[in-house]
């Protein structure tokens, strides 16, 4: 093996090592959790420091929910609790919402436009109140193509005016996809762990495709979309 070959292995191993630091499974948080090895709060923390450092470039996130940190301490107590929805699933789980989810909290829900900024929401969607009956923290709303790439046929994909121009986390050149281009931004830059979409024509597919991630587009009616900014009933999904 020459010099220049086990040196790019060391390279890909240490950057491997660096990765690995960064990410984990939901399965993998849980155990982090029962062990006490980590806890809602710093893995919040963790990140919103992400979110900080990568997001200026990446753009795959809108806002983030200045009550993450509350709602983290929150879960970090019925854990210590043995609350018994703690011991099991999303619960203590920062969870990325597209911009398209309505949530009733200090979150807006705009699809991307200045034009729906400030509204307010009546209730939260109904895959919303699922999240936060089994514990997870919503950590904020993710970018994604304006109006799920449904209001212009040459718009940017990943595109939006609030958001700015998505960028695919492995080739900041490459296209991000559309439309719900930052929830799979931000899992590939381990902004967080998971994110919830939607797809009513590949919208959450080709960004997964893309950006390198696990996507998973249910059967259409399968996940609730009340509250969910429509744009086909026979098609939209939420995934």
């Amino acid at each position: 093996m020459s010099i220049s070959s086990l040196l790019l292995l060391v390279l890909l191993a240490l950057l491997s090592l660096c990765y690995a630091q960064k990410e984990a499974t939901i399965q993998e948080l849980r155990l982090a959790f029962n062990t006490n090895r980590i806890n809602s709060r710093q893995l919040v923390e963790f990140y919103l420091g992400e979110i900080k450092k990568l997001n200026p470039v990446l753009k795959g996130i809108l806002e983030v929910n200045p009550d993450a940190l509350y709602e983290a301490d929150r879960a970090d107590r019925e854990r210590a609790a043995k609350v018994p929805r703690s011991m099991v699933g999303l619960h203590g789980i920062p969870v990325l919402l597209k911009d398209t989810i309505a949530t009733k909290d200090k979150l807006n829900t705009t699809a991307g436009s200045f034009a729906l900024l400030g509204s307010t929401v009546p209730q939260d969607a109904g895959i919303v109140s699922r999240l936060r009956k089994a514990g997870a923290i919503i950590l904020g709303k993710a970018s994604l193509s304006e109006w799920s790439s449904f209001r212009s046929l040459s718009a940017p994909s990943g595109f939006s005016p609030r958001g700015g121009q998505g960028k695919n986390p492995y080739v900041l050149s490459a296209t991000p996809c559309g439309s719900s281009s930052g929830p799979a931004i931000s899992v590939a830059a381990n902004m967080v762990a998971v994110s919830i979409g939607t797809e009513t024509d590949g919208s959450i597919l080709c960004p997964t495709s893309f950006n390198s991630v696990v996507g998973i587009k249910p059967t259409v009616g399968l996940t609730s979309r009340a509250g969910v900014i429509p744009i086909s009933p026979s098609l939209d999904t939420v995934g």
